[in-house]
């Protein structure tokens, strides 16, 4: 089951790039030095659906946009078994960039 602290390295092909989300009753919440992370997530059995809101609170040049915009919507699918999870999705606001994750639990 997806809960507790994760870290989560995802990608586009633009970029990649990491950061730690929780996860916890099917809320997530998390972040990285530049972006904040908030959504939702729902499991049944060891597969994973969800959508999550990605939103820069800090412009720095060191960590631009996996996407090249400053806020996204992603909307994903994947699966989680034994605290490491393997999603994809899209961004509304750029469909054409394909999102990958892994999330790898690092604590409750």
């Amino acid at each position: 089951m997806l809960q507790g602290l994760y870290k989560v390295e995802f990608e586009t092909p633009r970029r990649k790039a990491a950061g730690v989300i929780f996860a916890n009753d099917g809320k997530l919440r998390g972040g990285s030095s530049a972006f904040a992370y908030v959504g939702s997530f729902q499991q049944t059995g060891y597969t994973i659906t969800g959508v999550v809101t990605v939103t820069q609170h800090t412009n720095d040049p060191d960590h631009p946009s996996v996407f090249g915009i400053n806020k996204v919507r992603i909307d994903f699918q994947g699966a989680e078994k034994d605290g490491l999870a393997s999603v994809d999705g899209t961004a509304a606001e750029a469909p054409s960039l394909h999102f990958k994750a892994v999330l790898t639990r690092i604590g409750d």
